[in-house]
């Protein structure tokens, strides 16, 4: 059996039947669809039953937001032909995706989320982000995340502008590995060309004073840029991100080792 359009789309039917069981003939489709954050056609096309592809992820974000199950084995059991089995078997295979209702709320887990981070970048800069960029930027989504933020207490909004929340602030080593992963995703081959950016990798062989003098260097470029950065001078609208990996990349082999 195909899980998209099978199984999914039948739980998501029985979940939108309910959901218009409870509002009557003052629910239309465009309701349903705004609600859910979808698409006229996707809504249209799961209520005759016709859709192709509907993805877990957004099969559980449908069912959430229309006050349904929230984990894929409950949704599952909204379909009458669905196994039993079966559907322990997905919740097994997509364990990752529950409890949809379950979101990061420590600010390490959501500086270092690729749905997050931009969001908080902005808003933990000197300039801030306003309302009206986010949903020109994100639309939709990126306001419901900003207001998930405001509701957690991590950015507030202040004369027109969301900000960062200081006390609310942190970010462990793990997170700022995450955050420099979504940042090289990032990264803009044709602001290279403008000369507006910057990326390089070398390597070689150094003995630990080379190692523990140039990380104290580098920590003073980052101190250099935490300064420069936040200074009026420099204010204005070019949002920009700095990050450094410094690191050694094999284990020690001692000549013993070798000769054993």
């Amino acid at each position: 059996m195909n899980i998209n359009s099978d199984v999914l789309v039948s739980a998501i039917q029985k979940v939108m039947t309910n959901f218009e069981e409870r509002f009557g003939d003052s629910l239309s489709l465009q309701d349903i669809a705004d609600k859910t954050n979808s698409s006229y056609t996707t809504i249209r096309e799961i209520k005759k039953g016709i859709l192709k592809n509907l993805s877990v992820k957004k099969a559980l974000e449908i069912s959430k937001r229309l006050d349904g199950p929230k984990n894929l084995e409950e949704l599952v059991k909204e379909t009458k032909t669905a196994d039993p089995n079966e559907a322990q078997e997905l919740s097994r295979r997509f364990s990752h995706l529950f409890d949809f209702n379950m979101m990061p709320e420590k600010f390490d887990d959501l500086i270092a989320n690729k749905d997050f981070s931009k969001i908080l970048w902005a808003a933990f800069s000197v300039s801030h982000i306003s309302r009206k960029e986010i949903l020109y930027r994100w639309g939709k989504d990126g306001e419901d995340k900003l207001e998930y933020l405001l509701e957690l207490g991590i950015v507030i909004e202040e004369s027109g502008l969301i900000k960062g929340v200081a006390e609310k602030a942190g970010g462990d080593i793990k997170s700022a590995y995450k955050q420099l992963g979504i940042g090289y995703g990032l990264y803009n081959i044709a602001n290279a060309e403008k000369e507006e950016n910057w990326i390089s990798l070398q390597t070689n062989s150094v003995n630990l004073t080379f190692v523990q003098e140039f990380r104290e260097d580098l920590r003073a470029l980052f101190a250099k840029f935490d300064e420069k950065s936040n200074s009026s001078k420099y204010a204005g609208n070019k949002r920009v991100l700095f990050g450094m990996i410094f690191d050694r990349y094999l284990e020690d082999i001692h000549e013993e080792d070798l000769n054993q």
